[in-house]
């Protein structure tokens, strides 16, 4: 069986290229790469910078690290989130299981798709991620009626419109 092949793609007709992310760049392979030590303590205190900055100085370290012990169930003190964001302090890491109170405390995902990139994958969150799935599916749903359409052409007259029928009347279902 021959698959109908693609239409060229129409340059005036308007795309949905923009609504989406480029892929993540496929993590690199060599020898410390992946170290990211260093990015991390630089976007730890990035984040605890701009959270102090939306909030009016409000939200300073204190206030991230008590509602990170809260959230986390385990303490967390201002005297952590700096040795975790001091560049000299390479023995002290932040913890990847504060990583969600953090977010939560800071409303601040930057640290999480640094993390996200390094391993090649992108961070969607909850719209997003619901986007993203609504547009798969309706891919999905496009390439199947495509599909159905190829067999109607190359099965003999009629036999397509059977077999769907038989289906339906199995499964109680609708094309």
């Amino acid at each position: 069986m021959q698959l109908m092949s693609r239409k060229p793609v129409d340059t005036r007709q308007l795309t949905l290229d923009a609504m989406f992310m480029a892929p993540a760049p496929a993590p690199r392979q060599d020898a410390g790469s992946l170290d990211i030590s260093l990015r991390v303590r630089e976007e730890l205190a990035d984040t605890l910078a701009r959270t102090k900055e939306a909030s009016g100085g409000e939200r300073d370290r204190y206030a991230i690290a008590a509602e990170i012990s809260r959230l986390a169930g385990r303490d967390f003190t201002k005297n952590m989130l700096d040795r975790c964001t001091a560049p000299s302090a390479e023995d002290w890491r932040f913890p990847l299981e504060a990583l969600p109170a953090l977010i939560q405390a800071t409303g601040d995902y930057h640290l999480l798709d640094l993390v996200a990139e390094a391993c090649g994958c992108r961070v969607l969150r909850r719209e997003e991620a619901w986007i993203a799935e609504f547009g798969s599916l309706l891919a999905a749903q496009k390439e199947l009626r495509d599909r159905i359409a190829t067999y109607k052409n190359v099965l003999p007259t009629g036999m397509a419109d059977a077999l769907i029928a038989r289906a339906q009347s199995r499964h109680g279902g609708s094309e």
